[in-house]
């Protein structure tokens, strides 16, 4: 029987968390739609065995169809990852999830580019116009991307 030690678990998890943005542009490669769903994912619990990820609780449906696109690619990614044979487990959060858009924390030290929006300076860069709360979230909530600006 193996014994599980949480603080290394924690440690994991935390670096997955970290490297989750990575792991979902990875997906492209495994399935297009499953890079388009783990967007409203986020990894909840991680054991020696047991990967749990989290859906949004507005897209639960998300959950189903990445149990269908998915045929063993996630979990050879994670196993990879972690080094060893990993299962995946899916549930549906209680909280939705905010990490595929960001935003510069308030009263965060930003670098001249992260700079907060504004219409004036943004002109056609698609990276100015994410900084905006409303266009993120309709990216979030539609799962878009910013292909084109027009004045």
């Amino acid at each position: 029987m193996v014994k599980e030690d949480p603080a290394a678990f924690n440690s994991e998890l935390e670096n997955l968390r970290e490297k989750w943005a990575e792991l979902v542009e990875q997906c492209l490669v495994l399935q297009p739609a499953l890079k388009r769903d783990l967007r409203d994912s986020w990894p909840m619990k991680l054991s020696e065995t047991q990967l749990t990820v989290g859906f949004d609780p507005e897209f639960p449906g998300v959950m189903a169809e990445v149990k269908m696109l998915d045929h063993g690619g996630l979990h050879k990614l994670f196993s990879n990852l972690l080094g060893r044979s990993i299962g995946i487990e899916y549930q549906v959060m209680k909280e939705s999830v905010k990490w595929s858009h960001h935003a510069p924390e308030v009263g965060e030290k930003v670098p001249e580019k992260d700079k907060p929006f504004s219409m004036e300076t943004a002109g056609n860069n698609p990276e100015e116009w994410v900084k905006n709360t409303s266009i993120r979230n309709v990216l979030e909530v539609f799962h878009g991307d910013i292909i084109d600006i027009q004045r």
